[in-house]
């Protein structure tokens, strides 16, 4: 995925966030404790900017994202 101007600085800016390095911590314990999936409600992912970011930034790091009417749904995905 090719982003652009300030999208870019940000969303590189959003992957070093504290927010976004608690949900790859949430994820990888969940995986770590054998879960097939881990379930994210909107109001732990933040503002809408933010969950856009982070459903964007897992999907880059190979995740699968399935999003519901208020959750989305987490998947590891193999490559």
């Amino acid at each position: 995925m090719i982003t652009h101007g300030q999208a870019a600085i940000s969303l590189d800016e959003f992957d070093q966030s504290p927010k976004m390095q608690q949900i790859l911590y949430i994820l990888k314990r969940s995986i770590e404790l054998g879960n097939k999936f881990t379930l994210f409600s909107f109001n732990e992912l933040g503002t809408s900017r933010e969950a856009i970011f982070i459903i964007t930034l897992l999907n880059a790091k190979g995740y699968a994202v399935d999003i519901g009417n208020d959750e989305i749904i987490v998947k590891e995905e193999k490559r």
